[in-house]
């Protein structure tokens, strides 16, 4: 009875190292999106959303893509970069190791018309998404957007 007792947690102890090694050697980035706005003095700018891919693992991990994606799977493509005054975007692709983190910036007024452009002009979901070279697909927390009212928040 007591090697049995032995065997069963000497196998799960092994079993506890394995999915801790697996774990470990395991590629991880978190991704995110906020909101940042330019001030000068006593006046704001126009909003941006800024999406920011941090490497949370242990293995360093080369991203590729850093984008928002609608529900039905299509992705917004930035064609300008550096839109944000005096905070360049992280070129892409770049390498991150172990807390190293990307960003980009996208101005509220350039996801309203790339929505309207798809045909979305009520409230929808985007989700920030973030692509590694081995093609895997890490997603953030969606967004509740309004394209009519990020225009607007673009004009003020």
């Amino acid at each position: 009875m007591a090697l049995f007792v032995i065997a069963i947690y000497g196998a799960a102890l092994s079993t506890f190292n394995w999915r801790q090694a697996a774990r470990k050697d395991r590629r991880e980035i978190t991704v995110s999106a906020s909101t940042a706005i330019p001030t000068c003095g006593n006046q704001l700018g126009a909003p941006y959303a800024k999406l920011e891919a941090v490497n949370t693992g242990h293995r360093v991990v080369t991203v590729k893509t850093l984008t928002f994606e609608t529900p039905s799977g299509a992705r917004l493509a930035p064609m300008q970069v550096d839109r944000f005054p005096g905070m360049p975007d992280t070129r892409l692709p770049v390498s991150l190791s172990d807390g190293q983190s990307a960003h980009m910036l996208l101005p509220y007024s350039d996801i309203a018309e790339a929505l309207f452009g798809n045909g979305q002009s009520g409230k929808t979901k985007l989700t920030p998404v973030c692509v590694d070279s081995a093609d895997n697909v890490y997603r953030g927390e969606a967004w509740d957007v309004d394209p009519r009212e990020f225009l607007r928040m673009s004009l003020d």
